[in-house]
């Protein structure tokens, strides 16, 4: 659900002006303000505080837009100081922002929706913009008090508590108690014209039930009322790869949790990160073309991994050695595992960066070895990319056939 409220009406109207958020909301709030029996001053901090929902209307601001007296002065004012403000271009634009907020916002009753409507169907703008200011004038500007659903938690617990748009928490902790900022948004909006929904549609058709959890994500507020009120198909590109982003991270820690590895492991881990000056280490020559398993746009990535292979490969393979035998059993069953979390974070769509990190995570993870060993535990997967545990050779225009033709 939108608001309609001044914060609102100041954000369409800035459009509309071409101007600040200052000038734009001493405008509209002076429509009342300057009254002679209102005279309130509008400042700077004012309008900040109301842009942010810190703050309420003014008392007498508020009580002002419902005396008769004063909306007689505030049609005047919007006549003279809000119409001519009013880019031409946009005033169909801006009339049909208005009535969409007010129609989304439940506490706004139909009768007055409809007389909205009726304005603007005779292109009543004095009397349209007069009640549309006003209204907000009238309502409340502070969010309402926030109820956590019980189903919201799991949009909250795969954003990770954070905004996936602009990194915002989504909770604030005050006085030793949570307190939850955040709206869970539908991806594909509903309510979208038939214009507006076939280009959303373009870039992904929705899903057959709007209510579906593939088609919801947890924003913090700003971002949400943004969406809400004025849904754009750049907005819902970056939301759909956002909730990508959220369900490959979220099948990766399911994989993690499923898959399991054998306890020596850990031995060779240690071994890599214990390495120091004094170690020796013997340069490995016959280090496969790693290039041909890595992407292009990979290419850092691919770098790293020759590197470690190059300097550590025989020290990894002596130490698995040291196990049962470089080619024995334990050696082999880890391999095994190994390719078996490749092969199932491959198939749920992770590239590979994404892969790589996930494999060296969910080592250090099923193992809890923590972090101070990540760097032995991503030398440890680029020995499995050499022998060919992880990544296969992908096609390339060089690459021929066996009857010496080009794949």
């Amino acid at each position: 659900m939108s608001e309609y409220n001044v914060s609102t009406l100041i954000k369409i109207m800035m459009d509309a002006f071409a101007d600040t958020q200052v000038n734009t909301g001493s405008i509209i709030l002076n429509v009342v303000a300057v009254h002679p029996n209102v005279n309130v001053d509008v400042d700077d901090k004012m309008i900040s505080k109301l842009m942010k929902r810190k703050a309420d209307i003014h008392g007498d601001i508020r009580s002002g837009a419902g005396k008769t007296e004063v909306r007689k002065w505030a049609r005047g004012e919007v006549k003279d100081k809000v119409l001519p403000k009013i880019n031409p271009v946009l005033m169909d634009d801006t009339c049909d922002r208005i009535l969409k907020a007010m129609d989304t916002d439940t506490n706004v009753s139909n009768g007055f929706c409809e007389k909205m409507q009726q304005f603007y169907a005779n292109k009543n703008f004095l009397d349209f913009f007069t009640d549309a200011i006003l209204y907000a004038l009238s309502v409340t500007n502070l969010p309402p008090e926030e109820t956590t659903q019980e189903e919201d938690f799991m949009f909250l617990r795969e954003a990770d508590y954070r905004c996936p748009l602009d990194g915002t928490k989504l909770w604030k902790k005050k006085k030793g108690k949570y307190s939850y900022q955040y709206r869970i948004v539908k991806i594909f909006p509903e309510g979208l014209d038939d214009e507006m929904a076939e280009e959303f549609t373009r870039i992904c058709p929705p899903s057959r039930n709007l209510d579906m959890d593939s088609n919801k994500i947890a924003l913090c507020r700003d971002c949400a009322e943004d969406y809400v009120d004025d849904p754009t198909p750049e907005m819902y590109q970056k939301l759909l790869e956002c909730k990508g982003n959220i369900v490959r991270q979220h099948k990766r820690a399911q994989i993690s949790a499923e898959s399991d590895i054998e306890d020596e492991i850990v031995d060779v881990i240690k071994a890599i990160a214990g390495i120091n000056a004094d170690t020796e280490l013997t340069p490995f020559t016959d280090a496969l073309e790693i290039k041909q398993k890595i992407l292009p746009e990979n290419w850092n990535l691919g770098v790293g991994i020759r590197d470690d292979v190059v300097r550590y490969y025989p020290f990894i393979e002596k130490q698995f050695s040291l196990l049962d035998g470089a080619e024995g059993s334990t050696f082999n069953i880890i391999r095994s595992e190994v390719t078996t979390c490749y092969e199932k974070y491959e198939r749920e769509g992770l590239n590979q960066m994404e892969v790589f990190d996930a494999l060296a995570d969910w080592i250090l993870k099923a193992k809890g070895l923590g972090n101070k060993h990540w760097v032995a535990a991503t030398v440890m997967i680029s020995f499995f990319v050499q022998n060919c545990a992880v990544f296969k050779k992908y096609q390339t225009d060089d690459d021929e056939t066996e009857d010496g033709e080009k794949a």
